[in-house]
């Protein structure tokens, strides 16, 4: 019988693979452990590994530097994640300081660079013995390279954060980013109540809270798996993050309405939208691949939710039947506004990436509001924090658009971390707090 890969051999096999290939994390971790099949505390160990290496990965590069007499980068992949995976450990985790040395040792010997492992040892072995004196960038003396590296985030992502909101801010915004998410679920109030989907969970010893904020949010503790339990199959609840159910509120749709949701795989706030006109009207869900639409039909299957049409193809091109009665617009973006739930995406994303993708949701807002009726609403939403994706971009449509006029409701309340402005509501991300989002409201005259 072939043995099982423990925690770390996956986590190691996952960030090979995000190095190499640029697979994202939770997809490649998910065609691990449905390829390996380990068992819940494995699957739990990679998962938290994983994502804490990608957070902290400036800064266990920064220290490993000064632990080596060669440059980190030209040390096989394999070694070099090796390295990562067992610094990490020593640093955030409560694992035995034997275990990890050992654990990173056998690592290195199961590869095809066994010979690296006396480097792995000593280098490890280094770090146990001067990690009083290894050196770190002061804040005070210097803000960017603290951020950067102490709080390991890009330094072109920094720069621009701090020029927009100042050092202190910034600190407060990456040290965020590097908390674990917390887990947020939506309750199908189509098929029970908030309260009778907290009392399922009592009566399970599952710790959850309602969201005062939102009607049908709740909160759960973290770290959980709760995609296996009768009541997901049965559609009670879809994870979504708060930030994220605030959009289909935002866009207040009606029973009997005609909308669409013109970027909405994988479905949340497609079928959020459909949950709010308690199934009644017609929402047209658009993507651009078959395997999008297709997990946007799976989990209106799983929800009971009979209003969705979904459409396969460009939203820049589509146009409904009839003229709608509103909009969603949850644009293609930077994601700067989630780093701390998708970690890799920092080293993914490059600065020359925001023009191409503020070109892209500029086309498709004003694609977008073609669509509308007179009095119709769009919804314009982003998980970006980036100025040019959000703000900016409103001035510019607002300025091209005289028909139209941002809207936002006196009584939407939507936490303590947003920041009204004339063209929208910014929420940044805090720990323990909603994901970072932008959001509008643009009401067509009649």
């Amino acid at each position: 019988m072939t043995k099982k890969k423990s925690g770390r051999a996956l986590a190691l096999a996952a960030l090979i693979g995000i190095e190499q290939e640029g697979a994202y994390a939770n997809r490649i971790l998910h065609s691990l452990f449905t390829q390996e099949q380990p068992e819940a505390m494995e699957k739990g160990l990679a998962t938290e590994l994983v994502f804490g290496v990608l957070r902290q990965q400036n800064y266990l590069d920064y220290l490993l530097q000064q632990l080596l007499t060669k440059e980190l980068s030209v040390l096989p992949m394999v070694v070099r994640g090796v390295l990562r995976l067992s610094l990490y450990q020593l640093l955030f985790t409560a694992h035995p300081a034997y275990a990890v040395v050992n654990e990173a040792v056998n690592l290195t010997k199961q590869s095809k660079y066994r010979g690296f492992a006396g480097l792995v040892n000593g280098v490890l072995r280094s770090y146990l013995r001067r990690k009083g004196k290894l050196t770190l960038p002061a804040f005070e003396e210097d803000p960017i390279g603290h951020l950067t590296l102490v709080h390991s985030h890009p330094r072109w992502m920094v720069e621009r954060w701090v020029q927009r909101w100042g050092k202190e801010t910034v600190h407060r915004l990456v040290e965020a980013n590097n908390t674990p998410a917390p887990l947020s679920i939506r309750t199908n109030t189509l098929l029970l109540s908030r309260e009778e989907l907290l009392a399922l969970f009592a009566d399970a010893g599952i710790e959850a809270a309602p969201v005062t904020t939102l009607p049908e949010a709740v909160r759960l503790q973290s770290g959980r798996d709760i995609t296996n339990t009768p009541w997901w199959q049965a559609g009670y609840y879809y994870i979504q993050d708060e930030a994220s159910m605030l959009v289909a509120h935002l866009l207040a749709p009606q029973p009997g309405e005609r909308i669409a949701d013109l970027c909405a795989a994988p479905g949340g706030k497609t079928t959020h939208l459909a949950q709010l006109m308690e199934n009644n009207g017609r929402i047209y869900a658009i993507d651009q691949y078959p395997h999008k639409t297709e997990l946007i039909t799976e989990n209106a299957r799983r929800l009971q939710i009979k209003i969705i049409a979904t459409v396969t193809g460009d939203a820049r091109n589509w146009r409904p039947p009839h003229p709608l009665d509103a909009v969603l617009l949850d644009a293609p973006c930077t994601g700067t506004g989630v780093l701390r739930r998708r970690p890799d995406i920092r080293w993914r994303r490059q600065s020359t990436d925001l023009q191409a993708l503020v070109i892209l949701q500029e086309a498709l807002l004003n694609h977008a509001a073609s669509l509308l009726k007179p009095e119709g609403r769009l919804v314009y939403s982003t998980c970006s924090i980036e100025f040019e994706e959000n703000e900016a971009q409103i001035r510019k449509f607002l300025a091209t658009h005289p028909d139209f006029k941002v809207e936002l409701p006196v009584d939407f309340a939507p936490s303590n971390q947003a920041c009204w402005s004339a063209e929208g509501i910014l929420i940044l991300p805090r720990p323990e707090e909603a994901d970072g989002f932008f959001m509008t409201r643009l009401v067509k005259s009649g």
